[in-house]
């Protein structure tokens, strides 16, 4: 099903804030026990969620594919190309199949030092032929 994905990403770093917002045209499919959404970033790099009711994993394929990892009682780590392993703490994670949206706060960290703060939201909807947006 073709849907259109919304990304909103508000950005903490100290005390500077940046907010981030993207809308790509993606691939909706619903297995037995996990939903994929599947798209291009801006970065041309192809992006898999995969989720269920308790986690969302994010894949981004760039030249050395990252993997994240999104529970909100289980730390993950993440390796980043030029910055290593990365600990990813999910603070808050709302998945609504209903209103199809995913709500993901978290913190990335580097050993002790915190890189930032994340407040993700991803919302899709059904795309038909012309273009045009339901839901």
């Amino acid at each position: 099903m073709i849907m259109e994905i919304i990304i909103r990403n508000r950005i903490k770093i100290d005390q500077q804030e940046e907010l981030v917002k993207e809308i790509h045209q993606g691939e909706l499919k619903k297995g037995e026990h996990q939903t994929l959404l599947k798209y291009q970033n801006a970065a041309n790099e192809k992006v898999l969620l995969k989720f269920d009711e308790n986690e969302v994993i994010m894949t981004r394929f760039a030249k050395r594919p990252i993997k994240m990892h999104f529970h909100p009682e289980i730390p993950s780590l993440t390796e980043y190309e030029g910055l290593g392993e990365l600990s990813i703490l999910t603070n808050a994670l709302s998945i609504d199949h209903e209103s199809r949206t995913i709500k993901i706060n978290y913190q990335l960290s580097q050993g002790a030092q915190k890189i930032a703060d994340y407040h993700l939201r991803i919302d899709w909807r059904e795309q038909n032929v012309e273009g045009e947006t339901n839901g």
